[in-house]
């Protein structure tokens, strides 16, 4: 019997899932609010969230694709957010995605009905509303979902314009005017970049300081090339047994990479020490730091208050007295639409109420912005293994791994699951990850000093415990066959029958065509040769953007 899935959301991650769940043999509809796949990627000029126009994405183009689909070798190394949409909507048309998604079609309900799941959903043009049934549910709406408005004392006493970067479109309006960004981090850089146009001046207020990467390294590669999959394989192993000496690890060597690449920061800027790599993400800060460099934009420490209406007061004592206007670049709450809050009745859900209808919130209660009440932040926490074995919440769990390829290994996982080749654990163990994983993050929390609302986002898991699960779950054979290699006799026969695929694999760029490479009988792998050639090829296309990067810097020198 064919098994109808639903999956809402059209953005890169529930793309990946449409793809994931058709070649895996379901029928499947998805369901998109807005008039067009590839979500956040295209710039909206709505109250909606989206990129800017000046966004670069914070992982290679080598790193950033989706297991099977790479991005175009004419685009930038790091993309922009142009590109990426653009690779997106290549991607629903390569594989045929268009014709099982319904766009402009907002689901207002999910309810358990019987031994399925009722989506109510609506035409936006028309406003028609109906109802149509599924065997399985996969949420892939994303993460982020309201804008964080953090108190400022005083703040009603500012006479110009104050808006969240939501809101932020039009660089013109903010035409030589002095403009406070509150926050420092990938918002604010493309909120800078985009200022730069029109602004006078810009003040990036900040708590506590940023870890600032380069784009590129030494030798010229994409700094995300470093992390091949012997040293990925390491990471996992260490987060696994030893989480406090790779996170030490890790913090080292990053601030020694940040100290090299942007020397002599002002002291005044309070952007060292930064808090610690466990607990904060750093920024890929090369654009950001262009305007750093220049004066135009200047980061500063945290606003005590609005002491006026241009003029506002910092937690050092400054008074700055010019501000025109003010945006939040302090991101977003984690959460999810109201209406895409699976309900169920019975016993068995998180709250325990017993008889009645049910939620499946994945922030319960007043949890949102917690860690998510999932099994692996992707499953819910129900009694009742039909429920917990149809719905799935895609995009809340996120590693310490570059680019969309983690989401789609998720997808690939969930699918496997859906199949029967996989299984999920009991019950009580899966409450029981659930409270390792929330104990472990309020450890870090604790040990690190991590501030409320940093960038310690409630999706991060372990990154050792949640990539062996993945990769044994979705069936993608890396730890089965390149796993602990000196010991692996799997890896030494690949070593020995493919001398330059094996040392590409595992020393080489890390690109997100491995994770197709071995058949297990579980997700679907690509042909042999076909995979090797790509890997192969990415390799060399990797080879040769370090070598352009390196005769560029000669020719500066």
């Amino acid at each position: 019997m064919v098994v109808r899935v639903a999956v809402i959301g059209a953005g890169g991650v529930g793309l990946s899932a449409t793809k994931t769940f058709l070649e895996d043999g379901f029928e499947v509809t998805t369901y998109e609010s807005r008039d067009y796949v590839g979500g956040l990627w295209k710039d909206s000029n709505d109250s909606t969230i989206s990129v800017h126009s000046t966004t670069i994405f914070n992982t290679s183009k080598y790193r950033a694709a989706l297991s099977d689909f790479p991005l175009a070798e004419t685009d930038d190394d790091y993309p922009t957010a142009a590109q990426l949409y653009n690779w997106l909507q290549r991607y629903a048309q390569h594989f045929n995605l268009l014709p099982r998604i319904k766009l402009g079609t907002k689901v207002l309900s999910i309810k358990r009905v019987d031994k399925q799941w009722a989506l109510e959903k609506q035409n936006i043009s028309t406003g028609e509303v109906s109802t149509e049934y599924f065997d399985k549910v996969c949420i892939a709406t994303g993460t982020f979902f309201t804008p964080k408005w953090p108190h400022i004392d005083g703040l009603e006493n500012f006479q110009g314009r104050v808006i969240h970067s939501i809101d932020y479109h039009q660089p013109e309006e903010f035409k030589d005017q002095n403009v406070l960004l509150i926050g420092i981090h990938a918002t604010a850089q493309d909120v800078t970049n985009s200022l730069s146009s029109s602004a006078k001046h810009v003040y990036l207020a900040h708590r506590s300081g940023l870890l600032l990467l380069p784009r590129y390294g030494d030798d010229g590669a994409t700094s995300d090339q470093a992390a091949s999959l012997k040293f990925t394989l390491f990471m996992a192993f260490m987060y696994r047994h030893f989480p406090l000496v790779i996170n030490w690890l890790l913090n080292k060597i990053l601030i020694g990479m940040s100290a090299k690449a942007f020397p002599d920061l002002p002291e005044e800027w309070g952007m060292r020490p930064a808090p610690h790599v466990a607990i904060a993400t750093p920024l890929m800060a090369d654009t950001l730091w262009t305007h750093l460099r220049s004066g135009f934009a200047e980061p500063v420490t945290a606003v005590k208050r609005v002491r006026g209406p241009k003029c506002v007061e910092l937690m050092s004592g400054r008074v700055v007295e010019d501000v025109d206007s003010i945006v939040y670049c302090t991101g977003y709450n984690t959460n999810i639409p109201e209406g895409l809050i699976p309900k169920t009745s019975g016993a068995g859900s998180s709250t325990g109420t017993g008889t009645g209808t049910e939620s499946l919130h994945p922030y319960p209660g007043d949890s949102a912005g917690q860690e998510p009440y999932l099994y692996r932040n992707i499953f819910p926490l129900h009694s009742d293994e039909a429920v917990r074995n149809s719905i799935a919440f895609l995009g809340h769990g996120a590693i310490i791994f570059p680019g969309l390829s983690q989401f789609e290994l998720n997808a690939m996982a969930i699918s496997q699951i859906w199949l029967g080749n996989s299984a999920l654990p009991s019950h009580h163990e899966m409450v029981s990850w659930y409270k390792r994983n929330k104990a472990e993050r309020q450890s870090n929390v604790a040990y690190y000093g991590a501030l409320e609302n940093s960038t310690y986002y409630p999706t991060f898991m372990n990154m050792g415990d949640h990539l062996k699960w993945v990769d044994d779950t979705a069936g993608t054979g890396v730890y089965r066959n390149l796993g602990t290699a000196w010991v692996n006799w799997r890896a030494w026969r690949l070593w020995w029958r493919d001398r330059e695929l094996y040392t590409l694999c595992m020393g080489g760029l890390l690109t997100p065509f491995v994770w197709r490479l071995f058949e297990t009988g579980k997700r679907r792998a690509m042909g042999w040769g076909e995979c090797r050639e790509m890997i192969l090829r990415q390799n060399w296309l990797a080879g040769e953007q370090k070598r352009r990067m390196l005769e560029s810097r000669k020719k500066v020198l």
